[in-house]
């Protein structure tokens, strides 16, 4: 009897514990506008977006996710269309709206640093310009344009790092604190020891976050291929970037076909520079990166873009795709100034400043 008696108080207790549920369960409910009714909804980890976690079905303008986390990790939700939201998974319930998020801890907290960044008047202002940058007639009102839209982008990073250095300061040590480094890390400009010191003070979280040591490996490439530096050499399709320029005063433009500032430097810049210094010394060589497409559309973009815009000049097309990841370069345009004996003399050159040091170079 007392055995029996036992086993019966053991399955009280296991069946009590069962009730309680398990304290690392979320649920995500998210409210999203009823013309998504019947659409999928993915889950995906913002740092991997190859596959996603978990998908639902969107009923009555609503959406459920449940599921245990060991960690917070941050999520971000999309439908085939549009990103929904960005959260932080945790264990709690976590609600989900187009203007709010909140529930547990780090969402609120997320929700909160939302409200207080201030720059959807700068981003509308920037989106309505924009299409005249496009659309203008000549370069003296394109680089108007972009002087215009230059200021009004210090302006948006000078509110985003002011609130995101806070956010940092203040959660450090927390997924929030990888979330604030990281947009830090995109809006600031450092140079390698700068960001390397900011690294080595940072809690191991945010040290060691695939982004933040990548950004710290880009740092490091941008100062080993910075004024006063040896060129690095580049395989291409087509040959070596050496074969080109050894010997000889070289202007590498790094760009693609579907970069709008790219065509627009191309066509007011490189090319006319290209006619008035080939014969006085200069080589200029397109170095054709991030070709979107398999290597057959790659290969036909490329062309078309030459016979688009009249360009002649030598061109490389990256066969490897890694020189921009040898450069450091995260933004194309990109135009480098190399001297004959292979030294770099300037690096980000754009407008009036490249026929400038184009001149300097040939004194």
């Amino acid at each position: 009897m007392k055995k029996i008696f036992q086993v019966i108080c053991t399955v009280a207790v296991i069946a009590l514990m069962g009730s309680c549920g398990n304290k690392n369960e979320f649920m995500i409910n998210g409210t999203v506008n009823s013309n998504m009714d019947g659409q999928m909804v993915y889950l995906y980890n913002y740092e991997n977006h190859d596959k996603p976690k978990d998908s639902t079905l969107v009923s009555d303008g609503k959406f459920t996710f449940t599921g245990i986390v060991d960690s917070a990790w941050m999520a971000v939700i999309t439908s085939s269309e549009s990103v929904v939201g960005i959260l932080f998974v945790e264990p709690g319930t976590i609600t989900l709206k187009s203007d709010s998020i909140g529930g547990t801890p780090l969402n609120d907290k997320y929700y909160a640093f939302s409200s207080t960044l201030n720059t959807k008047d700068i981003e509308s202002k920037m989106e309505e310009i924009i299409p005249r940058y496009y659309s203008a007639p000549n370069a003296e009102t394109r680089a108007e344009i972009e002087h215009l839209l230059d200021s009004l982008e210090e302006i948006r990073v000078s509110r985003t790092l002011d609130a995101c250095w806070k956010l940092y300061h203040e959660n450090g040590d927390n997924l929030l604190g990888v979330f604030a480094m990281k947009n830090i890390v995109q809006e600031g400009t450092f140079t390698y020891s700068q960001f390397d010191s900011i690294v080595s003070t940072a809690s191991p979280l945010v040290a060691n976050n695939k982004y933040v040591q990548q950004k710290l490996t880009q740092l490091r490439n941008i100062e080993a291929t910075s004024a006063g530096k040896h060129y690095v050499d580049i395989q291409g399709v087509n040959g070596k970037l050496s074969d080109l320029i050894d010997g000889k005063l070289a202007l590498v433009d790094f760009y693609a076909s579907w970069c709008g500032p790219c065509r627009a430097e191309i066509k007011d810049n490189l090319v006319p520079l290209w006619k008035k210094y080939e014969k006085k010394g200069l080589v200029i060589v397109g170095l054709n990166v991030w070709e979107r497409g398999d290597a057959k559309a790659r290969k036909a973009a490329h062309e078309q873009v030459m016979a688009d815009l009249g360009i002649t000049y030598p061109q490389l097309v990256d066969s490897t795709r890694t020189a921009t990841d040898t450069y450091g370069v995260n933004g194309i345009p990109q135009i480098i100034l190399i001297d004959k004996d292979g030294t770099i003399l300037a690096r980000d050159l754009r407008g009036e400043a490249i026929e400038e040091a184009i001149k300097e170079a040939l004194k």
